[in-house]
């Protein structure tokens, strides 16, 4: 039956520099921040938000420290997966899109146009 439950990316929120390891919370934009990650429904609404990483992290590497990475798959109910972009890895529980290195079928090359 599987289906797309939502969707998940992360988002950097501006913070003053902290007094103890500041340079940890240095984005790759160059300013310091925190990161969120939000899961968002079809209805646009929070089924699942963790905050609080050093900005300088990855977002794959955020989904990993989330409590959600290590739900069991028995969470995603008949074979349900999350999207997300390619700062993702593909997982069990999380779809992402084809990464062009160059070795692409044209099929799929038509199918990351959209």
């Amino acid at each position: 039956m599987g289906g797309i439950i939502g969707s998940i990316d992360g988002t950097h929120i501006k913070i003053t520099a902290p007094k103890d390891s500041h340079v940890s919370y240095i984005n790759r934009k160059g300013y310091h921040s925190v990161l969120l990650q939000g899961v968002c429904d079809y209805n646009k609404l929070f089924i699942d938000v963790y905050a609080g990483e050093a900005g300088s992290i990855h977002d794959y590497t955020l989904f990993l420290r989330s409590d959600l990475s290590r739900r069991p798959d028995e969470n995603f109910y008949n074979d349900t997966h999350l999207i997300g972009d390619l700062a993702y890895k593909l997982t069990t529980k999380l779809i992402v899109g084809f990464k062009n290195f160059g070795l692409l079928t044209d099929r799929q090359k038509v199918l990351i146009k959209f």
